[in-house]
């Protein structure tokens, strides 16, 4: 059992039929964390990756929420729904005539070519059936009580298709799109423009920004030893204080000298023995008095005191 408040990042392998938000309170509870984050959402369906930061790391979960997503997407051939996922209102199930012909109106030159298509989108409208919210309720649930719905138009970027091949209840690929991207509405619009029903079966989740699967594990089988630290997982460049200089940082306070060089995320100031983040730091680019910025103090038990952005 992880003590109280503790720190890090799990690597979490989500299986279908539970939401992210059910995850999470089941991690606060099995570890035993008071605060746990997440880093985007999967919806009920979808299966794969949850990079799950805990305690003070949920300071880091604005970090990954806007990297690029990589999935595994299998289609379901002659079923349609009206979420486009497993979980939706069955509106057409005409597999027993769509699926014998597909392979052979959409052969394989034919189906990489039209998937390959995709990867020119530069804008999506976000499905009926979501978790957005639209003056205070969720918009699957004013569709469904027969609420028109305003499909809200957002940038996306699809970076490539790969892997597209044949399986036995449709046909299957990979992706690797901009954060944001509903893939089971890229497969809603292929079902309008094929003019073939067409449902997603499986999502995974294969990749979040640079993080693969590699690691992550069920939550059955996760302890407090595959709590993750900053190193591991979100190494930035540090600057070591000594005890003055530590007491000033805790306390709010600047150090205006010895900097460290730092990318668009920031840098650590870190104790001497470079085991305890005291501060997460960034630049602004404005020409003010001010060195560097404060996007999270953490707690540091000597001082009794938590001072935060």
């Amino acid at each position: 059992m992880a003590k109280p408040y503790q720190s890090g990042f799990l690597f979490v392998y989500k299986p279908p039929g539970i939401t992210s938000s059910d995850l999470v309170l089941k991690t606060k509870r099995l570890l035993g964390q008071k605060s746990v984050g997440h880093t985007g959402t999967l919806d009920r369906f979808a299966e794969g990756l949850l990079i799950l930061p805990c305690g003070d790391y949920t300071a880091f979960s604005q970090v990954f929420l806007g990297k690029d997503k990589t999935y595994l997407a299998e289609v379901i051939v002659g079923l349609r729904t009206d979420s486009g996922d497993p979980d939706g209102v069955v509106e057409m199930d005409h597999r027993d005539s769509f699926l014998p012909i597909f392979p052979s109106r959409f052969p394989m030159e034919r189906l990489e070519e039209e998937l390959q298509t995709l990867t020119t989108l530069t804008t999506q409208k976000a499905p009926k059936i979501s978790a957005l919210k639209v003056g205070g309720k969720r918009q699957s649930d004013l569709f469904r009580e027969g609420t028109v719905v305003e499909e809200k138009e957002r940038t996306i970027t699809i970076h490539s298709v790969q892997d597209i091949q044949f399986t036995e209840v449709g046909f299957s690929f990979r992706i690797h799109v901009s954060s944001g991207t509903y893939i089971r509405k890229i497969v809603l619009d292929l079902s309008e423009k094929w003019g073939i029903p067409l449902s997603l079966g499986r999502l995974v989740r294969e990749s979040i920004g640079e993080y693969g699967l590699t690691g992550a594990k069920p939550l059955d089988q996760i302890t407090f030893l595959d709590l993750k630290g900053w190193k591991e997982v979100f190494p930035l460049p540090l600057r070591i204080v000594d005890e003055m200089e530590k007491k000033a940082v805790i306390h709010g306070g600047y150090i205006w000298d010895k900097l460290p060089k730092a990318d668009e995320n920031g840098f650590y100031i870190v104790d001497r023995d470079e085991t305890k983040i005291l501060a997460w730091c960034s630049y602004d680019g404005k020409p003010d008095h001010i060195p560097y910025r404060y996007r999270k103090v953490f707690f540091d038990p000597s001082a009794k005191i938590m001072f935060s952005k």
